[in-house]
């Protein structure tokens, strides 16, 4: 099987458009990457390694997906990504000790329904087992799961609005 120059130029921007999206317009090593990959299929026509003539764009889509994947192999090793990740920003002011922050979540508990606080300090405070807390509540589960998730989620917004008021300095 042959090609001529037209075909393998065709062949050329298609695969420039398919590895620029792969690997970013700006990469400065897209055409590297794309006569890599032509090299590649140039080959495997002359060892008669493309067994099926019809699916030669196929062939050359994957011959194409090896060279990027190579490349970005490559890149992986020379460039390893930094480790170091920012610290996270703590939701509690740091002055704040440990006095301060049970008040702060019995402030919130308070807050809230009796029977997401109730469940919420029987998970949590209290380390009592699901199963155990869903035959004391009648609860299911399923219903279990989905009570503790709204839970979690209203004490997290109570929380976070109390912290913001002690921050802004109003009580």
């Amino acid at each position: 099987m042959e090609f001529d120059s037209e075909a393998l130029e065709r062949y050329r921007l298609k695969l420039r458009y398919k590895v620029s999206y792969h690997l970013g317009g700006f990469c400065p090593d897209v055409e590297d990457v794309v006569q890599e990959t032509l090299a590649r299929f140039v080959s495997a026509l002359k060892d008669n390694k493309i067994h099926n003539p019809a699916s030669t764009g196929a062939f050359l889509s994957g011959v194409c997906n090896n060279v990027i994947l190579e490349y970005r192999r490559r890149l992986w090793r020379e460039n390893p990504p930094e480790t170091e990740t920012p610290a996270p920003t703590p939701l509690m002011p740091p002055e704040a000790d440990a006095l301060e922050l049970r008040d702060a979540v019995s402030e919130a508990l308070r807050q809230m329904s009796d029977r997401d606080s109730e469940l919420l300090r029987a998970f949590f405070l209290q380390e009592k087992d699901k199963d155990e807390i869903c035959r004391s509540t009648g609860l299911s589960d399923t219903q279990f799961r989905v009570a503790l998730f709204r839970a979690k989620d209203r004490f997290r917004k109570i929380y976070r609005q109390g912290l913001k008021r002690t921050a802004s300095g109003g009580h």
